[in-house]
């Protein structure tokens, strides 16, 4: 069996924001998996996939966005949606160089998930299949119009005007420890800019908008008691995606972050895009 050689490194993306990056190495490999985090996480929290996946031959990437974990950038602060998605541009162009021979699979979690699908949008031709975990279509709640043109003045005004996300971590997982974990680890944060704000609701309205569009392989998932996201996000995206290879799986009972659910839970979970990752790798 294969061990992952784990090698970190750095690129420039928009803007020349050094962006850090994680990289699984296993040889001989017959697939790329790379991974578009969430907001306020980070590229090393997707390690319950990646050990279930030792020994598959598969390689994994993973890069900190802007403003995320090792990587430049104001905390959770961006001038547009589309520098996320030009920066796993220029990521996946250097993977697709490193690897000229191997298929790309693109797995996107919440706010990766809208990355994952604006890019899968743009440059259909640089992957082989699209994972889209609880992705952030769709706010779990409508906004106050009050809220909302506050947002639009102050993107506006004072765009890297920087506020908590209001995320309560304990809706993550129902597995206290991952709670804790998430709680403490430094490379975490609770920041967003009032511009990242109007950037990713709009994002995630034009994503559902051009869901038809998508006709690659496809995956989606999501918890049935996300309390994040809304559910119904995926399932939007799920019916008008033109992909004729396509399978849907809202997992009830489960939280925003099935991966990192209860173990029982997690297991399933993971075999499940394991298990769809090696049927479309050949």
């Amino acid at each position: 069996m294969s061990t992952y050689e784990i090698k970190e490194g750095s690129f420039n993306g928009v803007d020349n924001i050094t962006l850090h990056y994680k990289r699984w190495e296993v040889e001989p490999k017959k697939a790329c998996i790379v991974i578009a985090h969430g907001i306020g996480e980070h590229s090393g929290r997707y390690q319950n996939l990646i050990n279930y996946m030792h020994g598959s031959q598969v390689a994994f990437y993973a890069l900190d966005h802007r403003g995320h974990g090792k990587s430049g950038g104001s905390r959770g602060h961006i001038n547009s949606f589309n520098d996320y998605v030009q920066d796993l541009k220029t990521f996946i162009d250097m993977i697709h160089s490193l690897n000229p021979s191997q298929p790309v699979i693109l797995l996107g979690h919440s706010m990766g998930g809208v990355i994952a699908c604006h890019f899968a949008l743009n440059y259909p031709q640089d992957i082989a299949g699209l994972i889209l975990s609880s992705a952030g279509l769709k706010p779990m709640v409508d906004i106050p119009a009050w809220k909302s043109m506050l947002g639009k003045l102050l993107s506006k005004i004072f765009p890297a005007f920087s506020m908590p996300n209001g995320l309560d971590a304990s809706l993550l997982s129902h597995d206290p420890q991952v709670i804790s974990d998430y709680l403490v680890d430094p490379l975490n944060h609770d920041l967003v800019s009032a511009r990242w704000f109007t950037e990713f609701i709009s994002a995630g309205e034009q994503g559902l908008n051009r869901a038809g569009e998508l006709s690659m392989p496809l995956l989606v998932i999501h918890g049935g008691q996300d309390r994040i996201v809304d559910p119904q996000g995926s399932k939007i995206l799920y019916d008008k995606a033109a992909s004729s290879d396509k399978t849907i799986h809202i997992l009830e009972g489960l939280y925003h972050e099935t991966m990192n659910e209860l173990p029982e839970d997690r297991q399933l979970v993971i075999k499940t895009i394991a298990d769809w990752i090696s049927g479309h790798i050949g």
